[in-house]
């Protein structure tokens, strides 16, 4: 009797652990199926949510857009128009042909009209001064481009030459000439530094500070950072 209650406890117990074992996969089972059916009702109510977004911002644009070609005509003339400080370049021939090529082109700009407006996006200027100025205020637009561009290209060669008095003189015209060129802050900022002309730095920094250039901190960061380690 003893042995056959002992079998009968060891089967029982085995069929517990059986029946436990299948309860528990079940219940996993259930878990998992709920995690994943929750996961799924989130993901399509993001992706909902999304798309109503991307369509709200699709009918703002092509609203602002089609208004923007509905604009009337605005007066151009008084803009505020950038204009090159020849007297403060240096016009002589140099033995480098490139940096008479570099010469050249800027003064090709001589007669052309020039402004930045690289902080307008094509419907904000259609919206502002009409859709029949905005051909005139992309060329306008990409004068001043390429007029920076090279303006940069002149200053960093004449500097690369060793002719920094005139590099300088390039450079800084290309400030008044409101340039937005990283390369042309850092390369000022290098010979102010290597001149150990402090005050001028200084006000380099707060020209870039009050002025509209893209990736702004990023530029200071660069220019201020030698300047405090010393």
């Amino acid at each position: 009797m003893p042995i056959k209650h002992a079998f009968t406890f060891f089967f029982n117990l085995l069929f517990a652990f059986f029946i436990y074992g299948k309860v528990v996969n079940i219940v996993v089972h259930i878990v998992s199926i709920s995690v994943l059916m929750i996961f799924v009702i989130w993901l399509n109510y993001e992706i909902s949510k999304n798309n109503k977004l991307s369509n709200k911002v699709k009918d703002e644009f092509w609203k602002r857009e089609s208004k923007s070609n509905q604009t009337r005509k605005a007066d151009i003339s008084n803009l505020d128009y950038i204009s090159i400080p020849y007297d403060k370049l240096p016009m002589e021939d140099n033995p480098d042909q490139t940096i008479n090529s570099y010469r050249d082109t800027i003064l090709s700009h001589s007669d052309k009209k020039i402004l930045n407006l690289n902080s307008f996006s094509n419907t904000e200027l259609k919206l502002k001064y009409g859709v029949s100025n905005l051909k005139l205020l992309i060329e306008y637009d990409n004068n001043y481009t390429v007029l920076v561009s090279f303006l940069h290209k002149w200053g960093e060669l004449l500097y690369m030459k060793g002719y920094n008095r005139e590099a300088l003189a390039v450079l800084e015209a290309a400030l008044d000439c409101k340039t937005d060129v990283h390369k042309t802050f850092e390369l000022l900022a290098e010979i102010y530094r290597s001149q150990g002309s402090h005050d001028k730095l200084n006000l380099l920094i707060d020209k870039i500070s009050s002025v509209h250039i893209h990736d702004k901190e990023i530029l200071l960061s660069k220019i201020q950072e030698p300047k405090d380690s010393n």
